[in-house]
């Protein structure tokens, strides 16, 4: 065992590297998480509009983005409480963004809109570019299981009569007999 005063020692040898950041980031309580979960479901049953800014204040910062907490009642009628919501890296300004904190910090009042809530997951999406300006989304690659566009063109593809091919290959070498 540790004496306390090893133990804060330890803390404070630790606090600057970045294996205790996630400790230092603001944590909801159980009753605030449950309440939190409530303020979603009525958001995502309300019909909120996703060209409307609010104000928000930025609650953390990550290398990916900021969480920003705002008030649902500006929203709309009916809806009360706070949440958190993440401002992706690319949803931060309209030109690229080479870091979080080059355009946002802690404690930072910003003007965000909600693009998406995702009642299932717990999540909000923000947004601090407004829909006009937003890039539009990029194609997602599938594989061609549904439907989407082939990986290789019919020129990379090889022989179509493969098996054939390889059959004939095969009945041309000679036979091992035992």
């Amino acid at each position: 065992m540790r004496s306390e005063a090893a133990e804060a020692e330890a803390k404070a040898a630790t606090s600057g590297r970045g294996g205790g950041r996630r400790r230092e980031r603001p944590q909801r309580s159980g009753a605030d998480r449950a309440a939190q979960a409530a303020a979603i479901n009525a958001l995502a049953e309300s019909s909120f509009s996703d060209e409307t800014f609010v104000e928000g204040e930025v609650v953390s910062t990550l290398d990916f983005g900021a969480f920003a907490r705002f008030d649902t009642a500006s929203l709309g009628e009916g809806l009360e409480g706070e949440l958190d919501g993440l401002v992706h890296i690319s949803a931060l300004q309209a030109q690229r963004t080479g870091s979080v904190s080059d355009v946002v910090s802690v404690g930072d009042k910003v003007q965000v809109r909600v693009k998406q809530v995702d009642a299932k997951g717990g999540k909000i999406s923000l947004s601090m570019i407004s829909k006009e300006d937003e890039p539009a989304p990029r194609e997602r690659r599938q594989n061609n299981r549904g439907g989407g566009r082939q990986m290789f063109s019919e020129s990379e593809m090889g022989a179509k009569d493969w098996k054939e091919s390889l059959e004939k290959s095969l009945d041309d070498q000679p036979k091992f007999v035992n």
